[in-house]
């Protein structure tokens, strides 16, 4: 990845922000909330315009549509739609990383999260994680375990708010926003050693 490409300047705390309020959007079924939230999400982390945002957003929307039924979801979609949206950043940041991979490893992600929903022992969805982050950003994956493995823990967080019925003032939700941005903090210092 070239230093200076905007993918390496990302703000931890905005992505942490996002990705948290995109979970209880999500979960709280706010599909307006969940629209914005996941324009801002993609467009933070991929360092896009807000109109490549929203269609990044869009790509990662289907695909989303076509995973969430269960257990009748359509798989092979939802890769389909996230190698789309891999090759459009790969087409406005000249990246060089294989799209289909890159969109196999993070429905992955998805497939081992919706197994180990709630549970504490997620080795296996950091794992997922790392293998992304490696090859999304071209970096070797012994740099972005402990990242990977800091935002499997802000997931279960959410996993377990959602488990506790979906406070509104729940303190797990801060300690998620917190766990994610410990983790976009050293993937950024991973990407851009």
């Amino acid at each position: 990845m070239k230093p200076e490409n905007p993918v390496r300047n990302f703000d931890p705390r905005k992505v942490a922000h996002y990705e948290k309020e995109n979970y209880v959007a999500y979960y709280q079924k706010d599909w307006l909330k969940l629209l914005r939230v996941s324009v801002g999400l993609v467009k933070e982390s991929f360092g896009l315009s807000w109109i490549q945002a929203a269609y990044g957003a869009y790509l990662v929307a289907r695909a989303e549509i076509a995973f969430a039924p269960f257990p009748g979801n359509d798989v092979p979609k939802a890769e389909a739609y996230m190698t789309r949206f891999y090759q459009f950043i790969q087409n406005v940041h000249a990246m060089d990383f294989d799209a289909k991979r890159a969109a196999l490893l993070d429905v992955r992600w998805w497939i081992i999260h919706r197994q180990l929903f709630g549970n504490e022992s997620n080795q296996e969805l950091a794992d997922a994680l790392k293998d992304l982050y490696a090859e999304a950003y071209g970096v070797e994956p012994s740099k972005v375990r402990e990242s990977a493995s800091l935002r499997a823990k802000g997931m279960l967080y959410s996993d377990l708010w959602v488990n506790a019925g979906k406070p509104a003032d729940s303190p797990l939700l801060t300690q998620e926003e917190e766990a994610l941005y410990r983790s976009y903090v050293l993937l950024k210092t991973a990407i851009n050693s």
